[in-house]
């Protein structure tokens, strides 16, 4: 059983660990191994304390999460766009992030999450949404590509210890990714 909600400060310290859990499984073989060992969950669960204690200060963002016996199970955040060129473009959303852990995958997890950030967004005034991910994620891009993403841009960010190309997905109609049986709403009140 997984129960989907909106995130609290309370779970800043899960998030933060599951955060790191999901970014090994994800980025091994992708991202140089000195960058997956210099993640803290301290680190990430003090950032998503932050984003969950004021999130209008944080381009409006929303954490929703998965919640299995056991713990988190997969999130995804979203709110205002913040990339100016994909805003632009008309994507004045944004799906900032979105992980769920390797055993929960294939579930239906990603794309319920996927539809409760479309359905917040689209209750914020946002029609379109866009997101970033790293080229070489396969597996992320051809779940963004099953939910009819389409690459939009893409862009070269250089680290001390890398250069990550990435590919900008965007969604013209948010309502697509919005089950017509709808799942239940679990923003706040």
């Amino acid at each position: 059983m997984v129960e989907l909600r909106l995130a609290t400060p309370e779970d800043a310290p899960a998030l933060g660990e599951m955060h790191v859990a999901a970014w090994h499984e994800t980025y091994k073989g992708i991202l140089p191994d000195g960058m997956l060992a210099s993640l803290s969950t301290e680190s990430r669960a003090a950032t998503w304390l932050q984003l969950l204690r004021d999130p209008v200060a944080h381009s409006e963002v929303e954490i929703f999460l998965a919640h299995a016996v056991g713990g988190i199970a997969g999130f995804g955040a979203c709110g205002r766009q913040r990339d100016k060129a994909l805003e632009q473009a008309g994507f004045t959303g944004e799906i900032s992030a979105l992980y769920v852990l390797r055993a929960h995958q294939r579930l239906g997890l990603g794309t319920a999450l996927m539809s409760l950030m479309a359905g917040a967004l689209q209750q914020s005034g946002h029609q379109a949404a866009g997101l970033w991910v790293l080229r070489e994620n396969e597996t992320a891009r051809a779940f963004y590509t099953r939910l009819g993403g389409v690459i939009v841009g893409e862009r070269e960010e250089r680290r001390p210890d890398a250069k990550l190309m990435e590919f900008a997905y965007g969604w013209k109609e948010l309502s697509r990714l919005i089950p017509s049986a709808g799942l239940r709403d679990c923003r706040r009140p």
